[in-house]
């Protein structure tokens, strides 16, 4: 950095002093022939200028798209994070599901589905496979008509059935005005709706 500073230095200092020696060395003569020959080397000058535009104008727009990369990666780094995070939170619900499946004192703190209804186990289960639905479904393992024949499928069980008649109206009143979880709700509630269609 140092040396390219100093060149950058000398060729400035050579700029002005090599005029002012020619000027005081030189007679009339000889510089209206050293004028002629700067402006004959006038395009040159011209041509070297330009390169040196277009090379700073490909330079500030090879910087421009890195940095456009750059907000890229971090973006889709932030929702790399987010989904890691919606993930884990997944699991901790899995985890607390099954602790209330295998034990009825923790299963009677999860609220009733329906007024008048005791949680079972049935019920923990059938909330696990829709959640594993809603999981493949939002991290991209299946697409929208896989998730609606996986769904059509789970609703030929009786239990699901009942599970989904029960606590549809929960579900969509939790899920309200929540964008994907809404979305997936109102796949659920198509499917059960296809399924129990005369």
């Amino acid at each position: 950095m140092g040396l390219a500073v100093g060149a950058g230095l000398v060729l400035v200092l050579a700029c002005v002093l090599v005029p002012l020696f020619l000027l005081l060395r030189l007679d009339h003569n000889e510089l209206a022939r050293w004028s002629d020959i700067g402006q004959a080397l006038g395009p040159v000058a011209v041509f070297f200028s330009g390169v040196a535009f277009i090379g700073i104008t490909a330079a500030l727009l090879m910087q421009g798209r890195e940095l456009r990369n750059q907000r890229e990666e971090l973006t889709i780094a932030r929702e790399e994070q987010q989904r890691s995070s919606e993930l884990a939170m997944r699991e901790l619900h899995t985890d607390l599901i099954k602790m209330a499946i295998d034990d009825p004192e923790l299963r009677s703190v999860w609220p009733a589905p329906a007024p008048g209804h005791e949680t079972t186990r049935k019920d923990h289960y059938c909330n696990l496979i829709l959640n594993l639905q809603k999981v493949a479904y939002e991290t991209h393992t299946i697409d929208l008509p896989e998730l609606r024949g996986a769904l059509r499928f789970l609703m030929t069980s009786p239990d699901m059935r009942a599970f989904w008649s029960r606590t549809r109206s929960a579900h969509v009143t939790i899920t309200e005005s929540d964008g994907p979880e809404e979305v997936f709700t109102a796949e659920v509630d198509a499917a059960y709706a296809a399924t129990i269609a005369p």
